[in-house]
């Protein structure tokens, strides 16, 4: 009487091997998708550092009078990069690559009403050397910024890994009227 063998067939073998590499490539995909969403990640965070740098900037700026009409002499010293005076200078991605959005749209626009009249309106590009001169020590991007508006775009990396612009908006934190008024806090004292 001879004994039967017991073992693993080939197919049962090809199937765990299948089964073994759906795993593998499930694992590699979310790995290499959490890479993306960290770096995204870091590029927002510098992309928010810079506007808060470029903040700090233009009040200090306001609070000693620096803003106002060009005088043709290049940027006072607060407004550290290389002043952009076209629009066209700037180098961005092709819009076709791009995912649209509000944000995006506005930026692209402005390459028509580029048109400035004050030191501030301007536009001016940083590169990581000039970066560090306001704050910003471990930049590796050129950025473009307008110290008035707040505005911040990435020339560098241009988009994000879901093809979204590298950009901030703008925030609207130009001095009004009402902050330059001296008896602005008058009722303090009531």
């Amino acid at each position: 009487m001879i004994k039967e063998e017991q073992g693993v067939t080939i197919v049962v073998l090809v199937v765990a091997v299948i089964l073994l590499l759906i795993l593998a490539g499930v694992g590699l995909n979310l790995s290499f998708s959490s890479i993306d969403q960290v770096k995204d990640s870091k590029l927002e965070t510098e992309l928010g550092m810079v506007r808060q740098a470029i903040t700090e900037q233009y009040w200090k700026a306001s609070s000693v009078g620096k803003t106002g009409i060009s005088t043709g002499e290049g940027p006072v010293d607060f407004w550290v990069g290389n002043q952009i005076t076209n629009f066209s200078e700037i180098d961005l991605p092709n819009q076709n690559t791009i995912q649209e959005t509000e944000k995006s749209e506005a930026f692209f626009s402005k390459a028509n009403s580029y048109a400035p009249v004050y030191q501030e309106d301007y536009y001016y590009r940083l590169t990581p050397t000039q970066l560090k001169e306001i704050g910003i020590q471990e930049a590796e991007a050129t950025y473009v910024v307008n110290y008035a508006t707040g505005e911040v775009y990435n020339e560098t990396q241009k988009k994000d890994s879901k093809s979204q612009l590298l950009y901030l908006p703008q925030t609207n934190q130009k001095k009004t009227d009402a902050l330059e008024k001296d008896d602005m806090f008058s009722d303090w004292n009531e």
